[in-house]
């Protein structure tokens, strides 16, 4: 078994599903922000991963729905789906954790906010990875800001995420190769925290969006896959975007654009949310990019926006919302398209549509 641990240190906030009880007039981006909620965040990761004798289809049907987890540990209450029906946006009974972005063999989770206290962007990514036809990588990874623990807190908490996904990832392992998990007594799902949520009554949308593009997967990978890719897309997309904190591709990095975060990745396939601020609506925003393989010559892209919009008046506004943002994020599909398939990248001084915030 390998643990891969990596450490990141980042100067900005975290995303939450950070909500008020009256809402805000302004959509997530836009508008004048708050101050970040916690300005200097301590980004850290725990992973660990195991080759499984089964190929990554099998592994996945196994292990891979976002209650199997109560299986895999063994969790006396077992987990149900308070909200959703599995895909992004669904919440689970565990720590009420919100499904926020996938790929093929992969899902991405995060824990809501509470009342009262600093976030700590806690993300966690369920991953797949196919090695040969009848053999795969299976990795679980955590991903959160500890800066707001002294250091006996700190080590004692990653000490318990590795111990706790050390067991998870064995589990799968056993469960997707075909065997049984031993008999044992019955465990407790890991503590919540006691505060009550930020928002109490969150209301989660997915918005999916797809194209198919005559071109090969990695040809596709190249022109949106890097984390400012968005800005190369044309005046479509965020001509402006810049990294400014961490490196392109790990987790961490960060954007101009909505003050972005990678907080999930898988093969060809990245999910981003915003940080929180100190004061505002916070939607939980995320955001999902996969280009997906179909033949040597074709490859479907997905782009997936994941959100609570409670903080929307009527059923109307939202959706105007879904609309707005759906006519955005197609454009940007459509740029990377014709990108991909050889025409040339549009000029991006005439009224660069995607410069301001992120929608």
């Amino acid at each position: 078994m390998k643990t891969v641990w990596t450490l990141a240190f980042i100067a900005l906030a975290s995303p939450t599903l950070a909500q008020n009880a009256a809402p805000a007039p302004a959509a997530p981006g836009r508008g004048a922000q708050a101050p970040l909620q916690i300005p200097s965040p301590r980004y850290e990761t725990v992973s660990v991963g195991l080759q499984i004798n089964a190929p990554a289809a099998k592994v996945w049907a196994r292990v891979g729905k976002f209650c199997d987890i109560a299986e895999v540990e063994h969790y006396a209450e077992g987990c149900r789906y308070l909200s959703g029906d599995g895909g992004p946006g669904t919440v689970r009974s565990i720590n009420h954790e919100v499904l926020v972005g996938g790929s093929k063999y992969s899902y991405t989770y995060a824990q809501a906010p509470r009342a009262g206290a600093p976030y700590n962007f806690y993300h966690g990514t369920l991953l797949v990875v196919p090695s040969s036809p009848n053999t795969s990588r299976l990795n679980h990874l955590v991903f959160l800001d500890t800066s707001m623990l002294d250091e006996a807190a700190r080590k004692k908490t990653l000490a318990d995420l590795e111990a706790r996904l050390t067991r998870s990832v064995a589990n799968m392992k056993t469960l997707a190769e075909g065997g049984r998990l031993a008999a044992g007594a019955l465990a407790d799902a890991p503590p919540a925290d006691p505060a009550p949520f930020q928002n109490p009554a969150p209301r989660y949308v997915s918005v999916p969006m797809q194209i198919e593009v005559n071109a090969p997967v990695d040809v596709v990978w190249s022109r949106i896959g890097h984390f400012c890719d968005i800005g190369r897309i044309g005046p479509v997309g965020f001509p402006t975007c810049q990294i400014v904190e961490g490196a392109d591709g790990e987790y961490g990095v960060v954007r101009t654009v909505g003050r972005e975060v990678l907080v999930g990745r898988a093969l060809d396939s990245y999910t981003y949310s915003q940080q929180m601020r100190a004061s505002g609506f916070y939607a939980l925003y995320h955001g999902t990019i996969e280009a997906r393989y179909i033949t040597p010559k074709t490859t479907t892209l997905y782009w997936t926006l994941t959100y609570d919009n409670s903080n929307q008046p009527d059923a109307a506004a939202i959706e105007r919302d879904i609309a707005n943002r759906r006519t955005r994020f197609m454009a940007m599909l459509q740029s990377v398209k014709s990108i991909s398939e050889g025409a040339p990248i549009p000029d991006t001084e005439d009224a660069p549509l995607g410069s301001g915030n992120a929608p």
